[in-house]
């Protein structure tokens, strides 16, 4: 109310002002344009240059507030339609999140042509139709995607790839991930699919020149990578056996770093493939290095299978074990077949006894009839024969058998 009252105040003061200056300054303007003379009095020429300005400034103001109208129809017109392409864009997403491939895959395509992003609608639709077993209408999409701008070969190479590696295309999933490289040496993704597909190829020589790279840069943790290479070098022994190229598991062997070469399982694993091919007594050294350092029942069976350079020094060793790690069923049954080795026959049947006493073994019934039937024990290798096998078949049904049953059975019988 006080500032209305001064403003109101204020311009009372300056309309009496304005008057005074009026009537004490009548003055007049003359205007001299070419031959004409324009002449008026002084405050009537200030009130039209004013009334012009206020008739300028106000079609200023409607010219800009029309086009600002204007430009806010199209603009709502324009960008509604984008919103609504968002939407779509964005209920595309979720479904394909779903996994409700035909709807994801109606939103994306509706959306695509006024998507910011067009890249993400073709990527995701191509992935829809590949699911509904669409692949060509996949593989048009992944085109379309590619040409929807720049920097996008990556993108659509990985799409294209992850679609190849579930038809087990993987030689194709190999070449298109080959030209990812190509933009992204390092990223981690093309590395994973990489390894994927070598290993469900079975490709163990490609898959172990990636290991330096996916152990760089695939983010992989250090328990899998270690169990992933060690499942590559393992397949690489297994494969040099089965091609039938002795000398092959050994260049492998010497291939691998000492680290490798001191690990357990892998160790093991080259002994056992050594007795395989007949190369007793390289796998001698192995098993009596592994068995020195860790107890291993099933290295120890095999030490007991081996032909190794001195049957006497193998059957010390056996011994020295008994010491170290105590009396058990599969360290007797090797002693048992060392024994044998050394021709020690009573021995020998002392130590299969006593480990079948330890435990129940279809191997060690085995040995020991065998060793009796030699011996001339005829009827006791025969009932340890039928106990090993009586172990190693438990699963039999129950059926009747001739003697246990009817009269009928019998006559059948």
């Amino acid at each position: 109310m006080k500032r209305f009252l001064f403003s109101a105040l204020a311009f009372l003061l300056f309309g009496a002002f304005l008057a005074e200056m009026i009537r004490s300054y009548p003055g007049y303007l003359l205007l001299a344009v070419g031959g004409k003379r324009i002449e008026m009095n002084l405050w009537v020429a200030i009130g039209a240059l004013a009334l012009g300005l206020l008739l300028a400034f106000l079609a200023i103001w409607l010219l800009r507030s029309l086009y600002r109208g204007i430009a806010g129809a199209i603009s709502r017109i324009r960008y509604g339609r984008n919103r609504v392409a968002r939407r779509r864009l964005t209920s595309g997403l979720v479904e394909f999140m779903e996994g409700n491939w035909a709807r994801a895959r109606r939103q994306l395509l509706k959306s695509a042509p006024r998507s910011d992003a067009p890249l993400i609608n073709y990527l995701a639709a191509a992935r829809s139709a590949y699911e509904l077993g669409y692949r060509d209408e996949a593989n048009e999409l992944l085109a379309k995607a590619e040409s929807s701008g720049e920097d996008t070969r990556l993108a659509v190479a990985l799409s294209q790839a992850r679609m190849q590696l579930l038809d087990k295309h993987y030689e194709q999933c190999i070449a298109s991930l080959e030209r990812a490289k190509q933009v992204e040496p390092k990223h981690p993704a093309v590395l994973q699919l990489l390894k994927e597909a070598y290993y469900r190829l079975g490709d163990w020589n490609r898959l172990r020149a990636l290991l330096p790279e996916l152990e760089k840069h695939a983010n992989m943790p250090d328990e899998q990578m270690e169990q992933l290479e060690l499942e590559v070098y393992q397949q690489q022994l297994r494969e040099a056996v089965s091609r039938h190229a002795p000398e092959k598991l050994g260049e492998t062997w010497q291939g691998l770093s000492g680290r490798w070469q001191r690990n357990m399982n892998l160790r093991s694993l080259y002994a056992e493939l050594l007795h395989d091919i007949g190369d007793d007594l390289e796998a001698e050294k192995h098993l009596r290095w592994l068995l020195n350092r860790e107890w291993r029942p099933e290295l120890a069976r095999l030490y007991g299978c081996l032909t190794g350079a001195d049957a006497s020094e193998q059957l010390t060793v056996a011994e020295g074990w008994v010491k170290e790690y105590g009396e058990s069923g599969d360290l007797l049954t090797c002693i048992g077949r060392l024994y044998l080795r050394n021709e020690l026959w009573g021995k020998a049947r002392q130590t299969f006894e006593k480990s079948l006493q330890l435990r129940s073994d279809p191997a060690t019934s085995a040995e020991l009839a065998r060793l009796l039937y030699a011996l001339g024990e005829k009827d006791r290798a025969a009932e340890l024969y039928k106990e090993g096998l009586m172990q190693a078949i438990s699963d039999l049904p129950q059926l009747p058998l001739p003697g246990e049953g009817t009269p009928a059975l019998q006559a059948h019988g």
